[in-house]
């Protein structure tokens, strides 16, 4: 993916080089891969655009938060205190709102065979789906 393409997807500019950019995204990927259950992030192709979408955003949610990775803040509510860290590990749970359709489209996570049978109302029990 270009800076371009960046720009093109996430309506966002950066001002790296070309090795600075490739940097940047190579370990988007590996990370990306790993929240994803890939082996390796697969290559991005005409065929596949919906994931370059998800990289790109996934590398702005990235970039937010780069820099403040023990930056925790809190809230008070009544007696007691919710603490929220904002580290670059949320960047994941920051664009799986929006983008929930094609993470699950291309994870691996928990994949297995799914038997799904309809309830038997004659025999007074019910099948139900079964994950392997």
């Amino acid at each position: 993916m270009t800076l371009d393409e960046y720009k093109l997807l996430t309506g966002q500019t950066l001002d790296y080089t070309n090795e600075q950019w490739a940097t940047v995204q190579n370990i988007a990927k590996i990370r990306l891969a790993s929240l994803l259950c890939l082996d390796t992030f697969p290559a991005l192709s005409s065929n596949n655009q919906d994931l370059a979408l998800l990289l790109a955003n996934f590398i702005s949610a990235t970039l937010k938060f780069q820099g403040s990775y023990d930056a925790i803040s809190s809230k008070n509510v009544r007696n007691f205190t919710i603490n929220f860290n904002n580290s670059a590990t949320n960047a994941f749970s920051q664009i799986y709102p929006e983008y929930k359709d094609i993470i699950e489209k291309y994870s691996q996570c928990g994949i297995g065979i799914k038997v799904e049978r309809s309830a038997c109302h004659n025999c007074g029990y019910n099948y139900g789906i079964l994950n392997i």
